[in-house]
Parts: C-alpha cells; structure tokens; sequence
C-alpha cells in the first residue's frame, strides 16, 4: 500500500512538473473550461468554491458510464458499491458519511439527483441510464442548496438533452460470461416548437457464480449474479416563446436478475456451528456449516437452497420548466417516481435452510421545486421553495433453521417535507467574493409495523397500523458560508463553512414495541474548509486542493443486530471527527494526452459512542471509510491516419481496508469482532482500446476493446457477520471478477 501511494503521489509531482509548450501549442494542449451547475446556475468549475469533481460527456463515454457506481474510486474520499446480495440498491460513501442499510424508511447521507430530481431512497438507485451527458461529485454538506439527507454531499447526473436535429448512435457489445448489450439514441429533427430524443439500452450476462445445489424444487440451476437489465429514457423540450423552454422526460429501468452469492467464510470458534464445540449438538449436528465454509476468495461456485431473485423497476415522470425574465431565470421542476423491488435469497450460502429472506417493496414519491436565479454586476443569488412526499411499504418475510424461527414483518411510512432556501454571492472586489446561505427545513414521518413470530401458535409481538404511532415532526436551518479570493485569474482560494443534516425517522425493522414509538434524531454536521484550485503552465494543469474536518453530532449508525430476526436498528450513538485532505491534478502535456490523478486521505474519530449507557467511542469501528482512496487514469490518442484515430484510455483504483460493521474493535465475550468483516480494500484496473472514424459506407464506426479489473481482484467487498445468536455465521461479498469484450458503435 505505502509503494502504491509513493508511485502516485512521484506520478502527480511529474505531471505538475511538466515543462511549458511552446506559445503555438497553448490552444492545442489546454485543458478548456467545464460548466458546471452545481450551484444551481451555469458556472466554470474552477471558479466554483466547493470541492466538486466533474465528468464531462466525452470522459463519461470513454468509461462507458450508464449508472453512478461507474463512478467510485474516480473521485477522492468517494465509494459507491452495492449492497450486500442485491445488485440494485447502493451504499455511497462520500468524506467518513455512509448509510450501509437500504431499507426504504432509512435515509441515505448523501443525495442522488438526475436532471435536478432526488432519487431519495438507496434501494433501487442503481440503474442503467444511457445517454448521461455529465456528472458532478458534490464533497462534504450541502445543506443549504440541496437540502435533507446531503449530509455527505450530492452527485448529480445530468443526461444529453434534444438537439432538434436528426441524428444518433446505435451500438452492440459481446463479453466474456456472455455479456450482450444493445445501446441506442435517437434525436429526432425539430417540429413546430418540439424537440424529442430517444435513448435505451438492454443487457444480460450470465452468472459469475454457479450454482451447484441440486435440491430439487428450489434455486437449483439459478446461477448467481447474473446480469439482465432494460432501460429507457424519452424526452421532449419545447419552446413556445423564445423565453420559455419546457423539458419533460419519462425514464425507465427495469432489472430481473439473481443476486450475489453470499459466500460463506466462516462461524465463530466455540459457538454452535463448531465441531469442536459442545455447542455444535445444539445446531451444527443438524445444520452441519462447518461442511459448506469457503477461503475468503471470491468462488466460482455456490449453493443455495431458496428461490433467488434480485428484481427492481424504477420509473419517473419529470417536468421542467424555465423562463428568462431578463437578467433572472425562473424554474420549476416536477417530478413523480415509483419503486417497485423485491429480493430473495439464500443468505448463508449453503444447500441448508438456515436463513432465507425477502424484501418486497413498493415506494412512490412527489416532489416540487421552484428556483429564482439570476445575477447583477456584483451579486449573484439563488431562492427557491421545495416540497416533497413520499410512501413505501415492505413485506420482509424471514426463515431461519429449516422454518423453526419464522417471522412475518412488515414496515410502512410516509414523509412529508417542506423548505425554503437562498443563497447571495457578493463580488466586494474583482478579486474577493463573500457567499452567504440559509435553508430551513421542516418535515413529519409516519411508521406502521407489523411483527409476529410464526408457529403452531403465531405470537404477534408489534402490531402498530398506520396512524397509531404518533408522527414526528423535524426542523432544521442549515447555513452557508464562503469567502473566495482570487489572487489571479488561474487561482482561487477558498474557506468554506457548512452545516448539514440527515433527517431522523423510526427504525422500521425493530422487533420491539418501545422502539417503534421512539424515534431517532437528525444527524447534524458542522464542516470546515480549505481549497485551493489552480491552472499552471498556460492552463495545461489543473490542480485542485482541498483539507476540511467535519464534526457529526447524532451520528446515525446503523448497527445489525440479528437477535432472533435479520435486525437492523439506527442509533444515535454520539459523536464523531472526521479530518480529511483531497488532491485532484489533471494534466494535457500535449494534444493528445490527457493524464488524471487523485489521493484522498480520512482520519476518523468518534468522540462519543455510546452503547448500553457506556463510552465505547475507542473501542468502535468505522464502517465502510477506507483510510485512503486513489486513482490515476490517462486518455491517449496514439495514432491519427485520415478520418481515424486510435485512442487508448486506462484507470487505476486503489481503496485501502475498512470495515463493514461499526463492531468492537476488542470485543467482550458474545461480541461480534470488527476485524472478522474488514476488508482488506483493493486495487482495480481497467483499460479500453477504440479505433474511431472506421468508414462504413455513408457514415462511420468505431470498435472498443475493453477490460475492467484487468488484475483480477478477489478480496471481499463487505461481509454479514450474524452474531451469537447465529454462531457467528459469517458471509463475504466480492467485486466483480475479470470481464473483457468488444463494443462496436455506428454514429448517424
């Protein structure tokens, strides 16, 4: 690990150290400008004072970008990755926040947005979208431009919007595992005052894991983790008057696959799956586990002996409207989505029926936001209104050791949320810029649950129907603060001031009745900054620089419980530091090499946790906040002949270990250890090869080579470790293996 930080952090000095071109070669090898909205308006990415990372569409095309877990591991302190068994639902860490339970009724940390909407829930939010123009990486509290549950930040995906001129790109793609994949857009030619644009995309690929069960009437055959997806996305701008500009867009994503294999790696020493434990009678005798155990290296086989199914629809209507009034713009965005999700599987990766369960869920939520943008000669300023609702229920059905434990629960709850906001940025001075912003937020929660222990004789132990808990209400002003200079026009410093919040709730899944009545607070953040951001070398590098540290107050954890049922509870367990330093440097030594590097650094501390009414703040593991984060990538063009061109592109990414559970880092006797689910990180590469301008007849083609995680990384991604009360049943989760193919594309 110290030999990968030193080559990067040698290959970042070398590309800042590169000599000058000559004067004739500052057109042909400047890095240009990016446009961001980040802050809700058109602005150049270097003058924006927030730590923001920026995917322009010809970077997100060359890394074959359609959802955001493409993009982890690009981006300083940033790592998205899914959860657990399911394919389809995300867990983000951005800066030390993370929400590692996708339950519907618990709130991310930070906020997913796509064309201005919110994709408000972790579970479905991995899905295909096949014409993303841009994406922009938002890093630390955003509480005041993007509201509730941006505690850790904000990505943004914004897709290519109609043209109004007849064109498009169809493409196919063959791999290994039987990768296939048929991608397309088409921008229709204006009419009257619309304009429309079609893009979708299908793909399937066979299971990375077989599975070799053969008990008859169950999964027997259904390989795991296969792939098979459809999406969709139609939109239409229209322009009534030459101030007005109306865009609607319809998006669809449909996934019906099998899940990750849960990957049995091991039980704790003594318990009940122990052969040479006396305990081993109680459980072992009957579920022999011991027997199914597998090295901590991804398998390419397994077992299950359950149903499997990793299923997720999500689809959206959204309406935005601007208007120029002249020096000010005012927009409207209205958006409807749905949730439709159901899992199912084997959770302890055996031929046994020792736990099974199944989530299926259905989520629908409004939301309506209006803003007033505009600027003077010295002011820029943003005000905007918002509103948002939302629903979901889940049937959580759970089976453990052959159906002797059986449970049916079930968890709804609502959220209704209202905010106001603005913020001011005044030029006192063509070199110094003051930013002030203040949002306040006030929303109510509702829960109901339902929780019986099945048997001969079922025993109801919650049974509380909507509107007999009472709804809790929540308020929160979350401010602002920056001052910019700009000692040049190729440097911008910056100190930033921030707060921020994730919205209390109820825990959903618990199992008793004191805690459904007694609601967890809101997480707050209070975030300081330092940032940099640089062009050298007439405009050829780019180095940007940023140190914060973040105080969390009410810090959310949620803690996997496993005491009878598949638990998970959020606690506010107290407090925590976060300190933290990110380096971001891109560099165009000539026209035809572009090269990218990135380090992030985290020191995490909590400094109060507490824990059956006892301090345990150094004796707590952080969960899923790796130490250190980096990457390095390039875009060559290598060769040019005529009309065509090779280009090269590769990326390396390098995540060092981190936990899975927030367990005790010394454990006491029947505690589950934080170093038994660590993982021990990775490094990942990918390369791709793409020979453009290949004539065919009236118009042209290219064909890519690809290949992701060329090294063939094996290590675990996260585990599950189910407690005592499960023998210390122990599965693993792991990155993708090898995949390599061939992608040809016809533009038209």
């Amino acid at each position: 690990m110290l030999r990968f930080r030193a080559s990067l952090l040698a290959a970042t000095a070398a590309v800042i150290a590169m000599p000058a071109a000559g004067q004739e070669q500052q057109d042909a090898t400047g890095l240009g400008d990016i446009i961001v909205t980040a802050q809700k308006r058109e602005e150049n990415l270097q003058d924006v004072p927030i730590a923001i990372t920026a995917m322009t569409s010809d970077f997100v095309q060359s890394r074959d970008m359609t959802s955001i877990d493409r993009v982890s591991g690009l981006v300083p302190n940033v790592k998205i990755e899914t959860n657990g068994p399911s394919t389809t639902s995300s867990v983000i860490t951005i800066r030390g926040g993370v929400q590692v339970n996708v339950a519907l009724f618990y709130e991310p940390s930070a906020g997913l947005y796509v064309d201005g909407v919110y994709i408000a829930k972790s579970q479905g939010s991995l899905f295909d979208i096949a014409d993303i123009e841009r994406v922009e990486v938002l890093r630390g509290p955003q509480g005041t431009l993007y509201g509730r549950n941006t505690l850790s930040g904000a990505i943004n995906v914004i897709t290519r919007k109609p043209s109004g001129e007849l064109g498009g790109r169809a493409e196919v793609s063959y791999g290994n595992y039987d990768y296939r994949r048929a991608k397309a857009s088409l921008d229709l030619p204006q009419f009257g005052i619309f304009s429309a644009k079609l893009s979708g995309q299908i793909a399937r690929r066979d299971g990375f894991v077989d599975n070799v069960a053969q008990t008859a009437g169950t999964g027997s055959g259904d390989d795991f983790w296969n792939y098979d997806s459809r999406s969709g996305l139609f939109q239409l701008r229209a322009e009534p008057a030459e101030t007005l500009t109306l865009d609607y867009s319809f998006d669809i994503s449909v996934n019906d696959q099998r899940p990750r294999y849960s990957q049995l790696v091991g039980y704790t020493p003594g318990g009940i799956f122990d052969p040479a434990s006396p305990a081993y009678a109680f459980g072992g005798a009957i579920f022999p586990i011991d027997q199914f155990v597998q090295p901590r290296e991804r398998s390419s086989e397994g077992r299950a002996d359950a149903p499997l199914r990793d299923y997720a629809k999500s689809w959206g209507h959204g309406l935005t409207a601007s208007l120029d009034l002249g020096g000010a713009e005012l927009k409207s965005i209205t958006a409807y989505r749905k949730l439709r999700a159901e899992d199912a599987g084997d959770l302890d990766g055996t031929a046994l029926p020792v736990a099974q369960t199944a989530r299926l869920s259905r989520y629908r939520s409004f939301s309506q936001e209006l803003q007033v943008t505009g600027q003077t000669d010295a002011l820029s300023y943003v005000f905007g209104l918002y509103y948002f609702d939302d629903k979901g229920f889940t049937l959580n059905p759970q089976s453990f050791f052959g159906g002797s434990m059986a449970f049916d629960s079930r968890y709804g709850f609502t959220t209704e949320a209202y905010a106001a906001y603005s913020q001011l940025d005044y030029r006192l001075t063509d070199q110094l810029t003051l930013t002030g912003g203040l949002r306040y937020t006030h929303e109510k929660k509702t829960v109901e649950r339902f929780f019986q222990v099945l048997g001969a004789m079922p025993v109801t132990l919650i049974d509380a129907p909507a509107g007999t808990v009472p709804a809790k209400k929540f308020n929160n002003v979350s401010p602002t603060a920056v001052v910019a200079w700009e000692p040049s026009s190729n440097i911008n410093l910056y100190a930033k001031y921030a707060r921020g919040y994730r919205s209390g709730g109820f825990n959903g899944e618990t199992t008793s009745v004191a805690d459904i009545y007694t609601p967890y607070k809101a997480e707050n953040i209070t975030s300081y900054e330092l940032g940099l951001k640089s062009r050298l070398l007439d405009d050829r590098i780019q180095l940007n620089v940023a140190v914060f540290s973040n105080k969390h107050s009410n810090m959310q954890i949620a803690v996997f419980r496993a005491e009878g049922s598949a638990e998970t509870s959020i606690d506010n367990a107290g407090g925590a530091r976060v300190k933290g330093l990110e380096i971001e440097a891109v560099a165009r030594p000539a026209r035809d090499l572009t090269v990218r590097a990135n380090l992030g650094v985290l020191d995490t501390k909590y400094t109060r946790y507490i824990d059956a009414g006892v301090d345990v703040a150094d004796n707590r593991a952080f969960q899923y906040v790796p130490k250190t984060t980096a990457s390095a990538g390039f875009d060559w063009t290598v060769w040019r002949g005529g009309d065509m061109e090779l280009d090269l592109n590769g990326d390396i990414q390098f995540v060092s270990r981190y936990f899975t559970f927030p367990f005790p880092l010394r454990p006491g006797p029947g505690e589950s250890n934080a170093y038994n689910t660590r993982s021990p990180g990775r490094t990942l590469v990918d390369m791709r090869a793409v020979l453009r301008g290949i004539p065919l007849g009236r118009t042209e083609a290219d064909l890519t080579l690809w290949g992701r995680n060329l090294l063939n990384e094996n290590d675990p991604l996260s585990y599950i470790d189910f407690g005592s009360s499960f023998g210390g049943l122990t599965v693993a989760y792991f990155p993708e293996p090898r995949t390599f193919g061939a992608t040809l594309g016809v533009k038209f």
